[in-house]
């Protein structure tokens, strides 16, 4: 793999080539900081899948209830069939405001109060902004929920 720099906003995440004074993404002043970052190699860019499944009728697939994880929330669980479904991902959106990284981050404190590791991304704020948000939402059982921010999905995985 191929290694550069890349110049990363401390608060947003926002990526530039260069360093800026003032980032253009959330206009902090003085917060880009130096990173590495690894580009994907061209055998990388080939799509593999861990299904090799070809496409079946859905009146032939058997369906069978899961166990689901409680998030502890009534509501949610509820519009998610009765709680999380393990090893699935679930895309929380909506207008900027109305509480995704709030929800999120309290579905994550209450999974490790019963016991489970979090790791929470957030690709807009920084792991000391998600840190005043928890607190803003009570002492936070950080225990077992790790934070990071990150947007190349590749470095997550």
């Amino acid at each position: 793999m191929k290694t550069k720099t890349v110049f990363s906003c401390q608060n947003c995440g926002y990526q530039s080539p260069k360093w800026l004074g003032r980032c253009p993404d959330c206009s902090s002043w003085n917060s880009f900081a130096e990173e590495d970052y690894s580009a994907p190699s061209a055998k990388a860019k080939e799509r593999t899948t861990l299904y090799k499944d070809e496409p079946v009728l859905l009146k032939d697939v058997e369906a069978k209830d899961t166990d689901r994880i409680k998030t502890g929330i009534t509501e949610l669980d509820r519009v998610l069939g009765g709680g999380i479904v393990a090893g699935s991902v679930t895309l929380i959106g909506g207008d900027p405001g109305i509480g995704k990284s709030t929800i999120s981050l309290q579905v994550s404190d209450q999974l490790t109060k019963n016991g489970r590791t979090v790791l929470y991304v957030s690709g807009e704020e920084s792991v000391a902004q998600t840190k005043l948000r928890a607190k803003r939402l009570g002492e936070p059982n950080d225990g077992n929920l790790y934070i990071v921010n990150q947007t190349d999905l590749s470095l997550i995985v």
